[in-house]
């Protein structure tokens, strides 16, 4: 049988997340970890259809396929292993990893469904439990099924347990940034909560290593610049400024 007509195939971008995240050092390792990241959907035409949603809010959670747009790499760069992003990780096969560097850059996300919402002719789905970049592109939408996507006795490999967060850190905020916080959760009232969350969960390059290594680091959060200091077991916030 010739199979020579199925080596290619064309996908549509049916829409992008809106995410708090705006770089990838920031972006949780894995969906769920981390507390007051809401983003939404956006469906372009012709898939922004509510027809298209019929059924949907009877489910709690949705399976998001995307694209790592931004490790898009010609095939004869492709690698058969690569470094998960995780501390002490070894090199693993790629088919072995959630590693964005791919044969086919195409990820999968479980999120928390919040309902969706009509904003003049557009469309948008309300999620939860990002793990993914802002302006990420979106191919397709599946409800998650507990009694199939939930396997009793599964094994994870060397990714057995979710990665931990620094809680024995310690997060303070310097006066000025507090100022610029209350006027940040005035858009975005659960906004602490995600600083907060962001910065227990290390959202630094791990070829960094150790957390206690004192070092001064920057990240985006919906359009607020945040600069920390990390030092022994305390994240200090200096700085939160609007872009």
């Amino acid at each position: 049988m010739d199979t020579t007509h199925l080596n290619e195939f064309s996908i549509h971008t049916i829409g992008y997340l809106h995410s708090p995240f705006k770089d990838k050092f920031a972006v949780p390792r894995q969906p769920g970890l981390i507390e007051g990241d809401l983003g939404e959907i956006e469906l372009l035409p012709p898939w922004n259809r509510i027809e298209a949603l019929q059924g949907l809010d009877g489910f709690s959670h949705i399976w998001v396929m995307f694209i790592f747009h931004q490790a898009i790499k010609p095939v004869e760069q492709w690698r058969p292993t690569v470094r998960p992003p995780r501390e002490g990780a070894k090199r693993q096969g790629v088919f072995a990893t959630r590693s964005p560097y791919r044969p086919n850059p195409i990820g999968m996300s479980v999120m928390k469904y919040h309902g969706w919402e009509k904003r003049g002719k557009k469309l948008f789905i309300k999620v939860s439990g990002i793990d993914i970049i802002d302006q990420t592109p979106v191919i397709d939408i599946k409800p998650y099924l507990p009694y199939a996507d939930t396997i009793e006795g599964a094994t994870g490999g060397f990714a057995q347990s979710a990665p931990q967060s620094c809680d024995h850190i310690q997060v303070t905020i310097s006066p000025n940034s507090q100022q610029a916080l209350n006027k940040a959760k005035q858009q975005y009232p659960q906004f602490e909560a995600l600083l907060r969350s962001t910065l227990t969960h290390n959202p630094r390059p791990v070829h960094f290593g150790n957390i206690e290594k004192r070092s001064h680091f920057s990240v985006q959060l919906y359009q607020y610049q945040i600069e920390w200091l990390l030092e022994d077991d305390n994240i200090q916030v200096i700085q939160i400024k609007p872009i």
